[in-house]
C-alpha cells in the first residue's frame, strides 16, 4: 500500500487490526511463531470480513516462565509498553478511528503493558480501540468440546489452530504436559514450571478442531467489533 493509497482508505473508516504475536518456546511440536501465526491468521480473516485493513505485526513480547527456553526472544515491560503506545498514537494520528490489538500470547504480565499502553492511549487520542488475547475466546469454546478444559501452552488448543493455519510446522510427535506450582516462590528458573515445555495435551489435537475453534473466534470477534464500534464498512 502506497502513502496515497493508505490516505484513501482511511477516509472511509476501517477498522485496523494490530496483531501482536511472540517469539517463544512451544515444546518440540510447534514453532516459535506459534503466538504470531495466530493472531494474524485472525486478522486476515477479520478484515476480509469487515474490508478492514491490517497493521505490521509485532513479534515480540515480554515472556517470563519460558524466557530461559532456547528460542525465546523477550523484551522488556517498559520496551512492549512503549512500543505498543508508539504503535497506536501513531495510527491514531494517520486517522485510524477504530482499531483492534489481537494478542496471541497470553502472559499476564505481558497484556498488563499493552492495556497499560492502550489506556494511555485513549486517553489521549479520539480512538475506539479493543485489546484481547484470541486465546480467551477459544477457551469458551474449548471447555464445550469433548477434551474438555486445556491448560494452555502448547496444549490442545493451540496445537489445532496451529494444525489449521499452517500443518506443515507442527511436529506428529507429540508428548503431554504438566504446569509446576512453584508455590508463591520467585525462582530463577522459571522455566522448571513447564518439564516438559508446554502444558496442556496436544495428543488430541486435530486441524478439524483448529477450524472449528478458529471459525467460533472470528464470529465473536465479529459480533464483539459489531457491537463496540457500531456499522462497520
Amino acid at each position: 500500500m502506497t502513502t496515497d493509497e493508505f490516505r484513501r482508505e482511511m477516509e472511509r473508516g476501517p477498522v485496523v487490526f494490530l496483531p501482536i504475536g511472540a517469539t517463544e518456546a512451544h515444546g518440540d511440536h510447534l514453532p516459535l511463531s506459534t503466538d504470531s501465526l495466530q493472531p494474524e491468521a485472525m486478522a486476515v480473516e477479520l478484515a476480509a470480513r469487515m474490508n478492514g485493513l491490517i497493521a505490521p505485526p509485532v513479534r515480540y513480547g515480554f515472556h517470563s516462565s519460558t524466557r530461559n527456553m532456547p528460542g525465546t526472544i523477550s523484551v522488556s515491560f517498559e520496551t512492549l509498553r512503549g512500543l505498543a503506545y508508539d504503535v497506536i498514537t501513531s495510527l491514531a494520528r494517520n486517522g485510524v478511528g477504530k482499531l483492534v490489538i489481537l494478542s496471541g500470547h497470553a502472559g499476564a504480565i505481558h497484556m498488563a503493558a499493552l492495556r497499560l499502553a492502550c489506556e494511555k492511549a485513549v486517553a489521549e487520542f479520539d480512538i475506539k480501540l479493543m485489546l484481547l488475547t484470541d486465546y480467551d475466546i477459544a477457551a469458551e469454546l474449548a471447555a464445550e468440546m469433548e477434551f474438555g478444559l486445556d491448560e494452555g501452552h502448547g496444549g490442545f488448543v493451540e496445537t489445532s489452530r496451529v494444525l489449521a493455519i499452517a500443518p506443515d510446522l507442527v511436529k506428529s510427535r507429540r508428548t503431554m504436559g504438566k504446569f509446576v506450582d512453584k508455590g508463591f516462590m520467585i525462582v530463577p528458573d522459571p522455566e522448571t514450571c513447564y518439564p516438559q515445555g508446554i502444558a496442556g495435551d496436544p495428543t488430541a489435537a486435530t486441524a478439524e478442531k483448529g477450524e472449528r475453534i478458529n471459525e467460533y473466534i472470528a464470529n465473536r470477534l465479529c459480533d464483539l467489533i459489531a457491537r463496540n464500534f457500531g456499522e462497520v464498512e
